[in-house]
């Protein structure tokens, strides 16, 4: 039977991982094996065909060249682009298992959509939900603002965006604190954040435990919907507004999401796209943060806030996803999984349903809608799509 989320599931989803305070796993899950190198560069030329022993087709062995989604996704086989067809089956297949609930599946390589499937009742056009994943999102806003120049430095204190911390203990918080989980603020229960009014003020008003710069938990809903507010104080925008003009308008992404009830966006979780539309997100940060020649991230804004996830860590919102890879996660397996050294992007969504009126306003029974698989792994799910770069390597 269909076990749609309710509060009560919500609370029971979240009671194992730490303080009731995450959508995700409260440690990184572990890292994928690195596949064996492979050319995955993005210069043109012809490509030489391999044959691996243990795959049923010859695979292109590369140079391959970039492609870019204009209005649509251009497609292509796995094969052609480097990846054993058999290896993307078995992950598609591991995904799909009865009690998986998954609702889309997709894979990128070198900028091409290799592989596409949907639960029977979903199709391109259906909306996934990010729940945690959207984290990843904040952070990049955060880096956006720093590249514009809107905000000085991640040394530049909290109280700048917080007025209500000057004077306080809380004002020797830094962003850097925020962004690598130190601010020492006391961890709040996910449903009671989720249930808030104003889930901003919610999250302002905590306690501090301890002192800034101590790490005294790994995960924090509440910190990321203070990041929202840097976002609106040095912009002078709301993250949903800024994600749509500073880089959903380069990339092609379009979402909705989700506000509390005074209209405060839910930076820690929450936004609602079509899979293919996440997928331009994960390209962007495949391809360092480059889209089609147009700068839209730094080279440094990536380095710092994806190296801790590349080399094992959680921070800046990003989850390691194996040596060199990370990943944005979120409540039930949403998934996207960025490989830049492999030119490859990995999704996974719920089946995800609105609850409630329609509307994307977080109150009454305007809810999210999805299910705790089965027995899905992440890491078990990005390791059977690392073997077909492997499997096509000799």
């Amino acid at each position: 039977m269909l076990r749609v989320l309710v509060l009560v599931a919500f609370a029971a989803a979240l009671s194992g991982c730490g303080g009731g305070s995450s959508s995700a796993p409260s440690t990184p899950p572990p890292p994928p094996a690195p596949p064996p190198p492979t050319d995955g560069g993005t210069g043109g030329g012809g490509t030489a065909e391999t044959n691996a022993d243990d795959c049923s087709v010859g695979v292109a062995g590369g140079p391959f060249e970039a492609a870019w989604p204009g209005l649509e996704w251009a497609s292509a086989s796995p094969e052609s682009q480097g990846l054993c067809p058999d290896d993307i089956a078995a992950a598609m297949d591991y995904a799909f298992r009865d009690g998986q609930d998954t609702g889309a599946v997709l894979i990128v390589r070198n900028g091409r959509l290799v592989a596409e499937r949907y639960a029977a009742d979903r199709d391109a056009a259906d909306l996934a939900t990010s729940w945690s994943a959207a984290k990843s999102f904040a952070s990049a806003l955060i880096g956006a603002a720093l590249d514009d120049g809107l905000v000085e430095s991640l040394e530049q204190p909290m109280a700048d965006f917080i007025p209500a911390w000057r004077g306080s203990a809380k004002a020797a918080i830094t962003l850097r604190h925020l962004l690598t989980l130190r601010t020492a603020l006391a961890l709040v229960d996910a449903v009671a954040l989720y249930n808030a009014a104003d889930q901003l003020q919610f999250s302002i008003d905590r306690e501090l435990q301890g002192e800034p710069g101590q790490q005294l938990y790994d995960y924090s809903n509440a910190d990321v919907m203070l990041a929202g507010e840097v976002v609106r104080r040095a912009t002078g925008m709301d993250a949903h507004a800024y994600l749509d003009s500073r880089v959903g308008a380069v990339i092609g992404f379009t979402g909705e999401w989700w506000s509390d009830s005074v209209d405060q966006t839910l930076t820690y979780c929450c936004l609602d796209a079509t899979p293919r539309r996440f997928a331009r997100f994960g390209l962007l940060f495949a391809r360092g943060g480059q889209w089609n020649g147009e700068t839209v991230l730094s080279s440094d804004w990536l380095a710092t806030s994806t190296a801790p996830a590349a080399g094992g860590e959680y921070a800046f919102y990003w989850w390691p996803a194996g040596p060199g890879a990370f990943a944005a996660i979120g409540l039930h397996g949403q998934t996207i999984a960025v490989f830049p050294d492999q030119d490859l992007v990995a999704l996974r969504f719920s089946r995800y349903t609105r609850l409630g009126d329609g509307s994307t306003v977080r109150e009454g029974e305007n809810l999210h809608g999805t299910t705790e698989p089965d027995d899905f792994e992440v890491e078990t799910f990005l390791r059977l799509v690392l073997d077909a770069v492997g499997s096509a390597s000799v």
